[in-house]
């Protein structure tokens, strides 16, 4: 219960308890919960979106709707895609791309990155037919929130200092991989069946080669390419079901 309550407390703005501290033994192995946090994500915005179309047009709901998910997540992964988008696009060796992605300025290439991302997630939810699009908003954050873990697991911290992700890699071993994997297929199959095998696989390989790409750049992963993965991640999972149902 302590691992889900810090992993819900790090990835969304819901706060339960005020006292609640966190090692950084607890907080890697808190990932192993991070697709049920993606499931409650997911939850909130079915909820939201069935109570919009009540009252607004459909476009107009998903249009809230992928507000309302940034919003319960405090954007804390768009801000590490803004930062990678930055550090790829204006940084030509490692160290270069690693001291841009610190840096909390934004950069233009970030601000049409953000943009880019969110009307993308936001005209793919508006292509999702009506009948699975409250199955495509439960899963969507699961698969998300699922790819950190992976990148945690397979892949090295690529900074020489110390970071959050740092913690993540270090106390994030094969087992909570194995865990978070088992229960993201277990409610993506649930959801979608055959289709849902083909969701989980490719998320699978698109986070491996994602992290594989960045090892080739930069020796490994940050706490910002992770955010950029779940980000990424659902985006991809937007346009599958797209893809598979229309």
């Amino acid at each position: 219960m302590k691992g889900f309550v810090t992993a819900l407390q790090f990835l969304t703005i819901i706060r339960v308890s005020k006292r609640h501290e966190m090692t950084e033994k607890e907080l890697g192995h808190s990932m192993a919960f991070f697709p049920l946090i993606g499931l409650v994500i997911g939850l909130i915005l079915a909820g939201v979106r069935s109570l919009l179309i009540l009252i607004l047009p459909s476009s107009l709901a998903d249009v809230l709707v992928i507000v309302t998910l940034v919003v319960v997540a405090g954007a804390l992964h768009l801000d590490g895609f803004a930062d990678t988008v930055d550090g790829l696009a204006g940084g030509k060796d490692r160290e270069k791309i690693l001291a841009i992605m610190r840096d909390s300025r934004i950069g233009s290439f970030a601000v049409t990155g953000l943009a880019l991302l969110l009307l993308l997630k936001v005209f793919a939810l508006m292509g999702v037919p009506a009948e699975v699009k409250n199955r495509t908003l439960i899963i969507m954050p699961v698969l998300g929130r699922w790819s950190t873990v992976q990148l945690a697991s397979f892949f090295n911290y690529a900074r020489s200092g110390q970071g959050t992700a740092q913690t993540f890699i270090r106390y994030a071993g094969k087992g909570e991989y194995l865990i978070s994997t088992v229960v993201t297929a277990l409610i993506v199959i649930a959801l979608f069946r055959v289709q849902g095998v083909v969701i989980v696989l490719v998320a699978v390989l698109f986070t491996f080669l994602l992290g594989l790409y960045f090892r080739r750049r930069i020796g490994g992963v940050t706490g910002d390419i992770m955010g950029a993965s779940c980000e990424l991640n659902e985006a991809l999972c937007l346009l599958l079901i797209c893809g598979l149902f229309t």
